[in-house]
């Protein structure tokens, strides 16, 4: 699990469950899902991706990767969305969202790896290239302080890809896409005759990857070949937490009207 010691003395003293987070990112929506089913009282902070509020001195004290989710409870900072899930589970564990047997636990933490691992190469790419990267074009202040704050290797590499206004290319897309179906084909067997991919429970596996459809169905994402998929996202959708926590957000934020508008200027 990933802890970090915020820099900033203010917000180490911070009472509470303190959430930095955007209406968008399938990330945050997660966390916020799990929030909500656990009937936690908890503080936002949200940030504003596209006018780019997470690039900034104060936000990488916070999160040294510049990403959200971020929650920051008891002085520290966990950066991680599954990581967060993990520790919510453990920090408040009634309702649980473990409840299978010893021997099935792997397989929810096995989901939770999946989806953290596929964020990257996967996930974001494929959003990033279905919305045209250069909507998402830096000021020069801001690229050359996102270089200047922005550590980690692998968003390096990633971020490299669009930096300048560029965009991803069909093979990159491809590449993404060929990780989401073989992803998705696990799932399918996973429900196969089942309604949760774990034990038939609800846990914390699909409370981790139900946003993710969210997400990539606004990207245009095809899930037809993945009939068990739909079906077990449409039993969340309606569940009361999955629209308060994740679709409301969305809408709150009108972040396609808002891609649109940027389109016509792009």
């Amino acid at each position: 699990m990933v802890k970090v010691t915020p820099t900033n003395e203010a917000i180490r003293q911070l009472q509470g469950l303190h959430l930095y987070h955007s209406g968008r990112s399938n990330c945050s929506a997660r966390v916020r899902l799990l929030l909500e089913e656990k009937q936690l009282a908890w503080t936002s902070h949200h940030l504003d991706l596209l006018n780019k509020e997470n690039i900034s001195e104060d936000y990488f004290g916070i999160n040294p990767k510049g990403l959200v989710p971020a929650l920051v409870h008891q002085g520290a900072s966990i950066i991680e969305s599954n990581d967060i899930l993990v520790y919510l589970e453990e920090t408040f564990p009634e309702p649980g969202f473990r409840g299978v047997p010893e021997a099935e636990q792997a397989e929810i933490d096995n989901w939770l790896r999946k989806s953290g691992d596929l964020h990257i190469p996967a996930i974001k790419t494929f959003q990033y290239y279905k919305l045209n990267a250069a909507l998402l074009k830096k000021s020069e202040d801001e690229e050359a302080l996102f270089w200047k704050l922005q550590k980690d290797p692998d968003l390096r590499a990633f971020h490299g890809k669009h930096s300048g206004g560029k965009t991803f290319s069909d093979d990159d897309a491809a590449v993404a896409i060929g990780l989401l179906n073989d992803v998705f084909e696990e799932m399918e067997r996973a429900l196969n005759g089942q309604d949760w991919l774990v034990g038939n429970v609800y846990t914390l596996a699909d409370i981790s990857w139900g946003p993710t459809i969210t997400t990539l169905l606004s990207g245009g994402f095809d899930f037809a070949p993945f009939p068990n998929t739909e079906r077990w996202y449409a039993l969340i959708c309606q569940r009361p937490q999955f629209d308060l926590a994740v679709l409301q957000w969305r809408r709150q934020q009108n972040w396609e009207q808002r891609v649109a508008e940027n389109k016509g200027h792009a």
